[in-house]
């Protein structure tokens, strides 16, 4: 059964039920708002947020469903993002280069006098090390460019880097299709919102540099949009994501022409935020609702959750369990 609760549907877990005629129709965008969020992506890979503005779009017939980062794409309208080295290292292992049969393993990223310095294995028959210093750029067609500037290998003669990783055509092509890996003469060109686990951003890189030991970028729409304007609950909150219109789902509850501010509860530093770790973050903070039927809720950062679950494991205390 459904119980309405002003814009909150509320969905049984002990019956089957058909989604409503307004769940049928063809959703709308969810625009979405992030300011000062360190986004972890998965278990090794954090996108530090300072802010991104944009529309999630549901892949499928229903709303977007907060659970699963495969029911939609995060179509990017302005975003300011980074990545440490350590997230950088890990993207290029777990999904840049994170298949079987690819040229590359072990890969190490570091920042070097200014440069972006990637050393690694490379796989030719036998395991051989290689290092390579490259600079930071953007590509003509808004994507990520390394460009190697400087390559050392134990003894692997090559012309360019598709001698170097022993790339045929075929292998490009399929590296660029399943990947969001292009390689080019001495380019490697990524597409950051392909090669990021999900969800899928869309937009295109404008400005990629390198600020201490972090990797900036600065991404915009594909195309030109009017952005709406949004009335969020709390304006003045230092560290949040908003949700606001369209049709949005997470957990059992479907929130109608969504108006829902996730809040930092220690606004001294960004909101460290795990999606798909949410409800623990959700069961130890607290909500409040707003007169239009719109959601404040404040969360503690995720990265003390963990720092919690772990002391009162030790003490034996009982915790909202974040692992």
């Amino acid at each position: 059964m459904l119980i309405t609760i002003g814009t909150l549907v509320l969905r049984s877990t002990t019956a089957t039920v058909e989604h409503s005629h307004a769940l049928a129709a063809e959703p709308a965008a969810v625009q979405i708002e992030m300011r000062n969020v360190r986004l972890h992506m998965d278990q090794s890979v954090v996108l530090d947020v300072q802010q991104l503005r944009g529309a999630m779009i549901s892949t499928s017939d229903g709303p977007p469903v907060f659970d699963d980062q495969k029911s939609y794409v995060m179509r990017i309208g302005e975003a300011t993002v980074s990545m440490d080295m350590a997230s950088v290292t890990n993207l290029m292992n777990r999904y840049a280069f994170g298949y079987e049969g690819a040229p590359l393993e072990h890969v190490k990223a570091q920042v070097d006098d200014g440069k972006l310095r990637l050393s690694g294995t490379l796989r030719k028959g036998i395991g051989i090390p290689f290092s390579s210093k490259a600079t930071v750029s953007v590509s003509d067609d808004g994507r990520l460019r390394f460009h190697v500037e400087s390559l050392k290998t134990a003894g692997v003669p090559a012309k360019g880097l598709l001698g170097f990783f022993g790339l045929e055509l075929d292998d490009v092509v399929s590296l660029r299709e399943r990947r969001g890996v292009d390689v080019q003469e001495n380019d490697i060109l990524i597409s950051p919102g392909q090669v990021l686990p999900p969800p899928r951003m869309h937009g295109r890189v404008v400005q990629a540099s390198l600020h201490g030991d972090r990797l900036v970028q600065t991404l915009r729409g594909e195309t030109a949009q009017r952005a709406v304007v949004l009335h969020k609950p709390s304006p003045s909150a230092r560290n949040y994501i908003y949700f606001g219109g369209g049709d949005i789902r997470f957990g059992k509850l479907t929130m109608h022409d969504a108006d829902l501010q996730l809040i930092d509860s220690d606004p001294l530093d960004p909101f460290d935020f795990y999606p798909a770790r949410y409800n623990a973050q959700l069961v130890a903070g607290y909500s409040k609702n707003t007169p239009s039927h719109g959601l404040k809720t404040y969360m503690p950062d995720f990265d003390d959750l963990v720092k919690k679950t772990r002391s009162a494991t030790r003490s034996g205390a009982q915790v909202p369990n974040a692992r």
